[in-house]
């Protein structure tokens, strides 16, 4: 492995490469991205290549002793610091003091890397900072966060800052042929959901959640001509299952973000449509939902995904779960489906009714 295996992140890696050639490396980095971008893979390679004894071409050559002890996991030279329960506290950082009494053991930087830096307790950030102020020769840290506004700014003052991008769908997908043993068009679907996040891709790729994410979007198709005798039974239903639902309103967001994105993506012209944009849709929608979207006033599309993001949040506080989706339900049944669309009886009780 070497930076340049790393995929996906050509101007992070073009950047690190530079500061390797320079020779003149910052003490403290942070790289910052969503989970599952690769933050953590970057960093191990970077501290590979910084402490390599045979680097080519500012990279690390992969096969010489550093390289081989950081691929076995047993380099006395680099420390990775996680968090203890829900945070990093104040004695790991204490501990990693004690460290700088001495001078690496045999490369030319001691690489610390601090998983999910936003989890530092405050006076364990205020720790980190004192260190970061005053660096110890022959430390480098890499700090890893989801985002450079979740630490304190004069934490991110003292580091240069790294920035990963999320993975292209053709990325994820690969990686889920070749990693998970998915067909091209399973992985391609999961790779959509992932939003450009390995670890979403892994999680996605379950088959429990692939069959999730099938009924969340039948259920919601099905409200085009669901009956008001059948709505609330069906949302009571969806409501037994209560440890998915928070899961399942993120699949009903993405679903909104689709509708949003092919009623934008119709009011363009031909040539958008070239572009990809609409097969850059998540999930496949049947042609009454599509028709809707393409219906509908932009707008309402917009009040719905901001409905839908209330609801999750509601559920956070503990708001009633079953008028919770039944608030969402009825949003996009009016909302997209239109109004007048209520039919009072099933098509049972219709069929009885005559």
């Amino acid at each position: 492995m070497a930076l340049s295996s790393i995929v996906g992140q050509h101007r992070a890696v073009s950047f690190l490469k530079r500061v390797l050639k320079k020779e003149t490396v910052p003490h403290a980095f942070l790289f910052s991205g969503m989970t599952g971008s690769g933050k953590l893979a970057t960093a191990m390679e970077f501290a590979r290549a910084i402490n390599c004894l045979s680097p080519r071409d500012h990279d690390a050559c992969g096969v010489c002793e550093s390289c081989r002890k950081l691929d076995e996991g047993v380099h006395p030279d680099v420390i990775h610091v996680a968090s203890d329960g829900a945070f990093i506290k104040l004695d790991q950082i204490r501990e990693l003091v004690k460290r700088f009494r001495f001078r690496p053991f045999e490369g030319k930087f001691r690489v610390v890397i601090i998983h999910d830096a936003q989890k530092l307790m405050e006076i364990a950030a205020n720790g980190l900072l004192k260190i970061l102020e005053e660096p110890p020769e022959a430390n480098l840290f890499i700090l890893l966060a989801v985002e450079s506004q979740m630490l304190l700014p004069t934490i991110v003052s003292r580091c240069c800052q790294v920035r990963l991008q999320p993975l292209e769908d053709r990325i994820v997908a690969e990686w889920l042929m070749r990693e998970e043993g998915l067909s091209a068009d399973s992985a391609a679907g999961i790779a959509r959901l992932a939003e450009g996040s390995i670890e979403k891709a892994r999680w996605f790729s379950r088959q429990e959640l692939i069959e999730g994410w099938k009924k969340v979007v039948e259920r919601l198709e099905g409200l085009d001509r669901i009956s008001i005798l059948d709505f609330f039974p069906m949302v009571s239903d969806w409501a037994k299952g209560r440890e998915t639902v928070e899961r399942d309103l993120e699949f009903v967001k993405l679903w909104v973000r689709d509708l949003i994105l092919l009623r934008v993506a119709g009011a363009r012209n031909d040539e958008k449509r070239a572009e990809g944009t609409i097969a850059a849709l998540t999930f496949e929608l049947n042609a009454r939902t599509r028709q809707a979207a393409a219906s509908v006033p932009v707008e309402h599309l917009f009040v719905l995904y901001q409905r839908v993001e209330l609801a999750m949040q509601g559920l956070k506080v503990n708001a009633n779960l079953q008028m919770t989706l039944e608030g969402v339900c009825l949003a996009i049944k009016d909302y997209l489906y239109g109004k007048g669309n209520w039919n009072s009886f099933s098509k049972r009780g219709q069929a009885l009714s005559f």
